[in-house]
């Protein structure tokens, strides 16, 4: 049974400690909101108040008394479920200081306990401007979709982050309660590392109630300068917070990092306090700008990237909506920035339409809001004025794509029509896109994929020059949605079908490998995974090679995806697994780090292991094969050469900007031809010599690997789409501006960036290029003039593969297409 008492003293640090004087004070429902206790407004018991190491609770009249101890700088309280604070939920402690709390109520909350709330991280910005649009987009959110509280976990940044963020969202400007933690960029310079935070946002550990749930906010346990703070402190009044929580209840802790990769959640050196013991649910954190979730024993543990800019490892710009149930189970949602309502028709391509084996039109539209979840989405079809389907509605297939199919009368069918997709949101906005096409009186174009595309850009060597050339316009042959989403394991061609693998941001099993009939799409076999597959997937030896964001390893029967054998790589807990493996026909290559490993592709057996270099902060990269070396790298490191015999480190390359690179180098010959920070680069595949180094003036840390042609070097950037240089003089030939990015991925870049993520292929003359933009282009490989495009309205982060008279195309929305072309 749950302890009311006035004075408590569970964990003591020092008999000093006890030696400071008393504070008083209560806690009120404030129904004036003026700040001050008056007279009839209600008293309420049994709060939590702290005063940094000490945790009582209110008396029956709400007052409470605290003895104080050697450290002590705030009084706060634990907000309790249904509240929120008149303008802090702390004091500082001070002279002649008041230590009343009052306390409106605030909604979001159901009779069960059942609640939302929005998780945040990194903003960082310090060095940045414009924040209204991703600040708006949080608050509108929270008031649409009544979330009970937003939590920021950390790295606001830095001096100037720290004063300016508290004005940017606070508990009045936001309109729901707003919390902060403390992350290792907002340790600065001071008398103690804290002094600064503090002096904005209170306490830097604390906790509060919400429904059936105790949320615990805990520091970051160091950072650029030293806290004043020790961890065994910190544990010290956590063993009293949790002590008078009633046993059995949920608890979630925020924090800026992962407490452990184990199963095992012990907090703090010597004190050791068993969180396991507690009912912990899940530890919600950030610092390493990723999206990530795994369940670690009982817990679940929730990794959010930055919300206005890509992660490290290219996560997309996001924060996190978690649902909680009434025993405090929690429930996750990525929620996308900057989307304001749109609607776009993806399944019609310059007026040319699929037609399923039945007859009908397949209506698929991308839609999307940042602010409010669609709430009716309908198709309506006419020709002219006259509606031959009206309203008819659509079924959600991912949070990004919805899904309908209509048959076309007959006598409409050598008629030009007309489709128009609207959708209605949570917020009242109402959003129609239309698109014109006729209905095909003759067959579309048979897909023949007769030629295997096996790795990223089709060989092991990352060429990206296709066997086949296709002329424009391409048509669409067929599309199918996975139901999930679909980032940067780009398709691959085998035997004639079609192999693609999702993504599973917020752990509701969705990520697997999909087998697709490269006739019309239909599923033939979905393999489950753990986690998500974030990148390159490889074929041979009849099996389909994918490992996860956790590290495990999987090889599936390409005919029936039954699993062949598995395997636990040797990779850290964090950051996740978001490499690419690569395949010869013999050996494969997966895993980074010291996890880094050649495996024999018919037995899984190991037949070496990296021990030359450690894995980095989060490396988009996918392994190329050269003719003696592995060719791997680490962000923040360098590029490294693995023999690949034995898989020795052979050399490494960090100067003149290789340290920082998230693109996959292309092998010629004995040349490696890659972009990374702000430079194009050839070096020696032997010796990791930068033979070529060219300063582009503008940022290429994106996935996209160089293009070589008879004449041009093509290659994606980060904030200007595409960009080809003269193969023999390195100037810039011509340059293609995208759209601005749909999502944000490259790392630290902002709206309203161009960012391509894909890497360039080349047919006959033609290059194809996915962007952010939601956009597949197609352009002439010498001039960089438009031949041909579709819009799909989702980002584009996977490269397509060509094949026989085909093209294959993925979006993030889960959607899988096949466009044909003639041939040449």
């Amino acid at each position: 049974m749950k302890k009311t008492i006035s004075t408590a003293v569970f964990c003591v640090l020092s008999a000093s400690a006890m030696m400071a004087q008393g504070y008083t004070g209560r806690v009120f429902v404030d129904a004036n909101q003026n700040g001050v206790w008056d007279k009839g407004e209600k008293l309420l018991k049994g709060v939590s108040v702290s005063d940094g190491l000490n945790v009582v609770q209110t008396n029956a009249d709400g007052t409470f008394s605290l003895p104080g101890h050697e450290k002590e700088r705030f009084i706060f309280i634990t907000t309790p479920s249904g509240y929120k604070t008149y303008n802090a939920h702390y004091r500082k402690i001070e002279k002649d200081a008041k230590y009343d709390f009052g306390l409106m109520p605030s909604g979001g909350i159901a009779k069960d306990g059942s609640h939302r709330f929005i998780q945040l991280s990194d903003t960082e910005i310090f060095n940045t401007k414009n924040h209204e649009d991703w600040v708006n987009n949080i608050k509108d959110y929270a008031a649409n979709e009544d979330v009970a509280f937003i939590m920021h976990t950390g790295d606001i940044c830095y001096e100037n982050g720290l004063k300016s963020h508290i004005h940017m969202m606070n508990t009045q400007k936001m309109e729901k309660p707003m919390f902060y933690g403390i992350g290792n960029h907002d340790l600065v310079k001071g008398k103690y590392g804290e002094e600064l935070f503090e002096s904005i946002y209170g306490p830097v550990y604390y906790s509060f109630n919400v429904g059936n749930v105790h949320y615990v906010v805990l520091p970051m346990a160091g950072g650029d300068h030293k806290p004043g703070y020790t961890i065994d402190q910190v544990a010290c009044w956590l063993k009293n917070d949790l002590a008078l929580v009633e046993p059995n209840t949920p608890i979630v802790v925020f924090n800026h990092d992962l407490l452990t990769s184990g199963e095992n959640f012990v907090y703090g050196p010597k004190e050791k306090l068993d969180l396991n013991q507690y009912n912990l649910k899940a530890w919600l954190y950030g610092h390493w700008h990723i999206n990530f979730m795994r369940q670690q024993g009982k817990v679940t543990t929730i990794s959010t990237a930055t919300l206005d800019k890509g992660g490290i490892d290219h996560a997309t710009s996001a924060y996190r909506v978690l649902t909680v149930d009434k025993n405090g189970n929690l429930q996750s949602d990525l929620r996308y920035t900057y989307q304001d309502g749109q609607v776009q028709i993806n399944s019609i391509a310059n007026g040319q339409t699929v037609v399923l084996p039945s007859g009908a039109i397949p209506v698929s539209a991308h839609l999307y809001s940042s602010v409010a979840q669609p709430e009716k989405v309908t198709y309506t079809c006419l020709q002219g004025e006259k509606k031959i389907a009206s309203a008819r509605p659509m079924k959600a297939q991912t949070d990004w794509n919805w899904y309908a199919e209509l048959n076309v009368p007959k006598a409409y069918r050598e008629k030009d029509l007309t489709l128009q997709v609207t959708a209605e949101f949570s917020d009242g906005k109402k959003v129609t896109a239309s698109q014109d096409f006729r209905y095909p009186t003759q067959g579309v174009a048979t897909p023949h994929l007769s030629t295997d595309w096996t790795n990223l850009l089709g060989n092991a060597q990352h060429t990206g020059v296709a066997a086949d050339t296709l002329l424009c316009p391409l048509q669409p042959a067929w599309l199918k949605n996975v139901g999930a989403n679909l980032y940067m394991a780009s398709p691959l061609v085998y035997g004639g079908n079609v192999y693609v693998a999702s993504v599973d941001e917020n752990l509701k099993g969705e990520g697997a490998v999909f087998a697709l009939d490269g006739q019309n799409g239909n599923i033939l076999w979905r393999a489950q995974v753990r986690n998500s597959i974030k990148n390159s997937i490889a074929i041979a030896d009849g099996k389909l090679f994918a490992q996860d964001a956790e590290g495990y390893l999987y090889a599936f029967n390409t005919t029936d995806g039954s699993l062949c054998w598995e395997k636990k790589l040797d990779v850290s807990g964090l950051p996740d697994l978001v490499e690419g493996l690569v395949a010869t026909d013999k050996v494969l290559y997966a895993g980074a780090g010291k996890g880094l490993c050649a495996i024999d592709v018919t037995t899984g057996k190991e037949i070496w292991k990296n021990e030359g270099w450690r894995q980095g902060e989060g490396t988009t990269s996918t392994w190329s094969v050269g003719r003696n070396n592995l060719i791997s790298g680490a962000q923040w490191q360098a590029l490294f050469g693995n023999r690949l015999s034995d898989g020795k480190l052979t050399w490494k390359a960090s100067a003149n900007g290789l340290s920082n690179r998230g693109a996959t180098p292309a092998v010629h010959g004995n040349q490696l031809y890659l972009i990374s920070s702000k430079s194009f680069f050839i070096l020696d595949e032997e010796t990791g010599k930068v033979l070529v180094r060219k300063d582009l003036n503008l940022n290429v840390d994106v996935t996209s690997t160089p293009l070589l042609t008879d004449s041009e070097i093509i290659f994606g950037t980060a904030e200007q789409g595409v960009m080809a240089l003269d193969n023999q003089t390195l100037d810039v030939k011509w340059q293609f501006t995208t759209g601005s990015s749909l999502v944000f991925t490259s790392p630290y870049t902002r709206k309203p960036a161009a960012t391509i993520e894909t890497s360039p292929i080349l047919s006959g003359n033609t290059v194809f290029i996915a962007a952010s933009d939601g956009c597949l282009y197609a352009l002439n490989c010498h001039t960089g003039q438009l031949e041909w495009k579709h819009a799909t309205g989702a980002p584009l982060f996977a490269t397509p593969a060509v094949s026989g008279n085909s093209l294959v195309l993925t979006d993030f929305g889960g959607n899988v297409y096949v466009f044909t072309g003639a041939q040449k």
